[in-house]
């Protein structure tokens, strides 16, 4: 008779668990992990964001601890040990360097979902995280990313490619879309990434020219103020509006007549698989992540990042083509149909036995070890 498998531990750890994308794939994979298996356990620097009400009850939630950086790494490890870890998952780029200095034997899988380069430029003493980034690496057994872009970029570690997990269940049905409409939505965290400064220059050169045009933008964060200044400054009161954080942003998606994304920086874009998945036309900034699945006027369209002109060309010509802007729904319904959570789990899953299996006395309890590997994603 085969022994019970005691399910193992699994610690994610977090800055805040605030609406985000990191934030989103790490509460989609914990509540569809399989219980029998794993028992998830989300670690943050501070218990705070508007996610931890969606925290399933059987989810151990805890604070790491605050106050300096360069005591994190301890505290870190104290809070592994405290709570038997089996396997612990970093979601942002400062975590992973926190997890990967703590002294622990616990393996460690980091994650990246931007082109590592990239967000270090934008970072305090880039060269300084550069170099820590290249010393600790070696200590993770894997590296996680969304894209084969961003995995082939990543150094001194095996890397594992776990698409993200966007959808619940598959995408509906297309319903019709109005030929003639000419209301925009985009949607992320108000920070310099994600460049809706650009996408506000963009509406008014479009106001300037007389295009019929609304536009939400839709999320929070530190420049709201200074974006809603500049909003102010340019006169689009009457056509843009800062809407803030929507805890359902699907009917807003899909109450769209495109959806716009203006990032300097993008690993992936889940809120542009959402739009596609319910019909609405997408057009991107080549920020990274977008391109790797949208393929342009196939199932969506993109622009140069940080080029408000373009931006704005290319939302008149859509606008005033609505055929060419609702051909692409089709396909790009298609393509949302690969980052279902389904999906996700079982690559994370396998990603997780792999780790678990390399580690020595790391196998599941109950079950021989397994002869998995962690291979990096095809180019």
């Amino acid at each position: 008779m085969t022994p019970p498998v005691t399910p193992r531990r699994i610690a994610f750890l977090l800055p805040h668990f605030r609406t985000g994308g990191a934030e989103r794939v790490v509460l989609h994979w914990i509540e569809a992990l399989d219980p029998a298996r794993w028992q998830p356990v989300l670690l943050l620097g501070r218990l705070d964001g508007d996610l931890l009400e969606h925290v399933p009850p059987y989810v151990t939630v805890a604070a790491i601890g605050g106050g300096r950086a360069l005591r994190r790494p301890l505290r870190i490890a104290r809070s592994l040990a405290a709570h038997r870890i089996d396997v612990a998952y970093s979601a942002t780029s400062a975590m992973n360097l926190a997890l990967l200095a703590a002294p622990t034997r616990v393996p460690r899988i980091t994650s990246e979902h931007t082109p590592p380069d990239a967000f270090r430029r934008e970072s305090k003493w880039p060269w300084l995280r550069r170099a820590a980034t290249r010393l600790l690496t070696r200590r993770a057994a894997a590296v996680a990313v969304p894209t084969a872009a961003i995995g082939s970029v990543v150094r001194g570690a095996p890397v594992a490619l776990v698409r993200n997990p966007v959808l619940r269940t598959a995408p509906p049905p297309l319903g019709d879309k109005p030929l003639h409409g000419t209301h925009l939505v985009a949607a992320g965290r108000l920070v310099p990434a994600k460049g809706f400064d650009t996408l506000i220059d963009a509406a008014a050169l479009l106001a300037a020219r007389g295009q019929p045009f609304t536009l939400a933008i839709h999320g929070d964060g530190p420049l709201r103020t200074t974006l809603q200044a500049q909003i102010d400054d340019l006169r689009l009161g009457d056509r843009v509006t800062l809407a803030g954080h929507a805890a359902h942003l699907a009917p807003l998606l899909a109450g769209a007549d495109l959806m716009v994304s203006s990032s300097r920086r993008e690993g992936f874009g889940n809120a542009l698989i959402e739009a596609m998945a319910l019909g609405t036309p997408v057009l991107a900034a080549r920020a990274g992540g977008p391109e790797t699945f949208i393929d342009e006027a196939a199932n969506g369209f993109l622009v140069p990042p940080d080029d408000a002109p373009a931006l704005a060309d290319t939302i008149a010509a859509l606008l005033a083509n609505p055929a060419r802007r609702l051909s692409v729904r089709a396909a790009a319904r298609d393509t949302a149909a690969r980052y279902t959570v389904a999906a996700s789990v079982a690559e994370f899953t396998a990603l997780l036995d792999g780790v678990l299996a390399a580690t020595p006395g790391a196998a599941p309890r109950g079950q021989h070890r397994l002869n998995a590997k962690v291979t990096a994603p095809a180019p």
